[in-house]
C-alpha cells in the first residue's frame, strides 16, 4: 500500500460499522466531554492516529444527516473506545447530550495511523537519562490521538514526551485523567499562563532533541511544527484537522494539496501524513 508521496503505509484493518453503547460520559473541560463506548471490534483494530465517524443514526428523532469524525482517544481492555469531544455546532452538542446506556453509531477504524518506528529502538526505552524516542505536540483536542499513543507505548515499556497546549485553564483536559489513561505526565502550556507554563505549546519544543516529532492540532500549530522540523532536520508526522462528511473518501470534503500538486483525501490518505508529503503553502 503506497502513500500519496510514494511511501509505504502500514496495512490497516477493514473498517466496520457498529451500534455501540455509551458506557460513561463526563465533562473534562469547558465544552469538552470524555466519552467511552463499548465497541470491541473497533477497539481491537484501532491504531493511534486513526479515527471513527460518530453519529446517532437516521432512526433517532431529530437526527442530523452526517456523523462527525473523532480521533480514537484510547482503547480499554474490555473493548472500550474513548472519544474526546469538544462542542462546536449542533452535531457535537447533540453528541455531548448522550447519556450512559444510550447507543450511537461508530464507523472505524479509519485513516492512516502514526508510525513511531522500531519499537525495539534503544532511544525509546524507559531508562534514566535516555531521551524518549517520540515527542508529541498537541493543541486543543489534538491531544486525543496522543492519549491513545502514550497509553500504547507505556504498555510496551516505552515512554513518550507529551506536550499539550490550550488557551486557558478552563479549556484544559483533566491532567489527572490524562495521567490515569496514559501512565504519563503531561507538559502543559496555556497562552494566558493560567495553568502550566505560559505561552504557545511550541514553546515546549526542544531544538536539541532527535526524537521523532508528531503533531496534532489547529493548522497554525502544524505550520509552526513544519518550520521547526525543517530548521532542525527533524522527522515530522502531522494529523490534519479537516472537515469530513463521510470518512471513506466519497464526499471529498477533506481534500488537501500534496507536495506534488495533487489533491488527496485526508480521510483515506491521512489524516496522518509525513509533513513533507503536503504543500503547506496551500493548507
Amino acid at each position: 500500500m503506497l502513500s500519496a508521496g510514494g511511501g509505504v503505509l502500514a496495512r490497516r484493518a477493514t473498517p466496520v460499522r457498529r451500534r455501540a453503547t455509551l458506557l460513561s460520559t463526563r465533562v473534562v473541560a469547558r465544552d469538552t466531554w470524555w466519552q467511552e463506548f463499548a465497541c470491541p471490534d473497533i477497539a481491537s483494530a484501532a491504531r493511534p492516529g486513526q479515527f471513527v465517524m460518530l453519529g446517532v443514526g437516521l432512526d433517532a428523532p431529530g437526527a442530523w444527516l452526517l456523523p462527525r469524525p473523532f480521533s480514537v482517544g484510547w482503547t480499554g481492555p474490555g473493548g472500550e473506545v474513548g472519544i474526546l469531544l469538544r462542542t462546536y455546532g449542533e452535531g457535537t452538542r447533540a453528541l455531548s447530550r448522550l447519556e450512559a446506556g444510550q447507543d450511537a453509531l461508530l464507523l472505524g477504524p479509519l485513516g492512516r495511523p502514526f508510525e513511531t518506528g522500531d519499537p525495539a529502538a534503544a532511544e525509546s526505552r524507559t531508562a534514566p537519562g535516555v531521551e524518549c524516542g517520540v515527542e508529541c505536540i498537541a493543541g486543543g483536542v489534538g491531544l486525543a490521538p496522543f492519549i491513545f499513543l502514550a497509553a500504547r507505548e507505556a504498555a510496551e515499556g516505552r515512554r513518550v514526551r507529551l506536550v499539550y497546549g490550550e488557551r486557558d485553564a478552563g479549556a484544559v483536559f483533566d491532567p489527572a485523567l490524562i495521567s490515569r489513561l496514559t501512565d504519563h505526565e503531561v507538559e502543559l502550556f496555556t497562552e494566558d499562563g493560567s495553568a502550566g507554563r505560559r505561552g504557545l505549546v511550541t514553546g515546549g519544543l526542544d531544538p536539541g532533541s532527535r526524537a521523532r516529532l508528531l503533531g496534532c492540532g489547529p493548522t497554525p500549530l502544524l505550520r509552526a511544527l513544519v518550520a521547526f522540523a525543517r530548521e532542525h532536520g527533524r522527522d515530522l508526522q502531522v494529523s490534519v484537522e479537516e472537515h469530513m462528511g463521510c470518512g471513506i473518501g466519497t464526499c471529498q470534503g477533506c481534500v488537501v494539496r500534496s507536495a506534488d500538486g495533487r489533491w488527496v483525501k485526508a480521510c483515506i490518505e491521512g489524516s496522518v501524513f509525513p509533513a513533507d508529503e503536503l504543500d503547506w503553502g496551500a493548507i
